[in-house]
């Protein structure tokens, strides 16, 4: 494979994850993950699909 094409691609990777970390980030500072707060948005989610199917 060309070289230019593999610098093209790890400059793509590394614009993606610096767009997922500013994203990520709350007033310039990174929020820590929350195990809870995943598990209540999936305990609200199988919620939802419980009244949209019944």
């Amino acid at each position: 494979m060309n070289n230019l094409v593999l610098i093209r691609e790890k400059i793509k990777r590394a614009e993606r994850l610096n767009k997922a970390q500013l994203l990520a980030s709350k007033n310039g500072e990174i929020t820590p993950y929350n195990p809870c707060v995943f598990e209540l948005r999936q305990k609200q989610a199988r919620e939802d699909m419980k009244e949209l199917n019944s």
